[in-house]
């Protein structure tokens, strides 16, 4: 019996093989670790050029003028691609609309006015009924001001699985027009 205990005693002292075993334990945390941290890198990266490609296509028709149609909505479309670097697919929808109000000095009594709006890649355009689901998103605007919404929308899937989903990366972002607001048509 003696010499079972000894053996034991032995065994637990001996420290040979220690930083293998440690190694084996801690290697997959590690690299999970190193892995998850890419991951969570490369959203919030994607998540910042998705928003400042949307801020640039917002810019850039704010600057339009006279004219713009659906030509140059879908342009805009390609533009966000290109900037967002996404490989799923996209759309934005951009729509003007202006603020109308009975008092010109009380700015709360007012309504919106749909002027013209455009989506891609099947996004519908806003119509005088669905303005009002994003009428909460408009900031306060003066009598006949005038606003370009850009909405855009890309979807988001991590390159490795650690538990994070896909998700949808959308903006919602108002731009007064830098000149009177552009008009809608058909051949542009």
């Amino acid at each position: 019996m003696l010499f079972i205990t000894d053996r034991l005693r032995a065994f637990a002292r001996d420290e040979r093989g220690t930083a293998t075993t440690e190694a084996i334990i801690v290697l997959p945390m590690l690299v999970w670790s190193m892995v998850a941290i890419s991951v969570f890198f490369d959203a919030f990266r994607a998540r910042s050029t998705n928003l400042k490609a949307a801020y640039t296509i917002s810019d850039m028709i704010s600057r339009e003028n006279p004219f713009v149609g659906p030509n140059y909505i879908n342009g805009l479309n390609t533009v966000y691609d290109f900037l967002a670097a996404s490989p799923n697919p996209t759309w934005v929808r951009v729509t003007l609309v202006q603020f109308d109000t009975e008092d010109p000095l009380d700015d709360t009594d007012g309504n919106h006015i749909l002027k013209w709006s455009h989506g891609t890649h099947g996004k519908q355009p806003l119509t005088d009924a669905t303005l009002t689901n994003v009428e909460k998103l408009i900031p306060i605007m003066g009598h006949g001001d005038s606003l370009i919404l850009v909405e855009s929308h890309m979807t988001y899937e991590p390159f490795a699985q650690i538990g994070f989903e896909p998700y949808d990366l959308g903006n919602f972002i108002a731009t007064r027009p830098r000149f009177p607001p552009p008009q809608w048509s058909n051949s542009h």
